[in-house]
């Protein structure tokens, strides 16, 4: 009882957080910053790919979510979010899987941005 009443104080105090913009835009500058790094094919529209690709990324900053399920952290997300989420982890027909796009979410969610 006390462990679930802490699980959805945690869950509720990061559920705040990403309500603030300036949360949200670490969150956003943070995968697009990793994403970088991803080996990627030699397309000739890669600039437009990587804006369109930096619009889902903003919009999946509104609606992820960290939890605690069965005690442990994860990052949640719904609809066409959780299809670009699975898209970075396995890759795409022009960049390479990403392992541990998780883990950036994550750390940007609990990061504290600058003020």
């Amino acid at each position: 009882m006390i462990a679930d009443a802490f699980t959805r104080s945690l869950d509720d105090l990061m559920a705040e957080r990403l309500r603030q913009p300036n949360q949200r835009e670490l969150v956003v500058q943070a995968v697009m910053t990793g994403f970088e790094t991803l080996q990627k094919k030699p397309v000739p529209d890669l600039v437009t790919r990587t804006k369109r690709l930096e619009e889902r990324v903003r919009k999946m900053s509104e609606q992820v979510a960290l939890n605690f399920v069965n005690g442990r952290l994860v990052v949640k997300v719904a609809g066409s979010s959780e299809s670009l989420m699975n898209e970075l982890r396995r890759g795409s027909d022009w960049y390479e899987p990403w392992e541990k796009v998780d883990e950036i979410v994550l750390a940007a969610i609990l990061v504290e941005p600058a003020k």
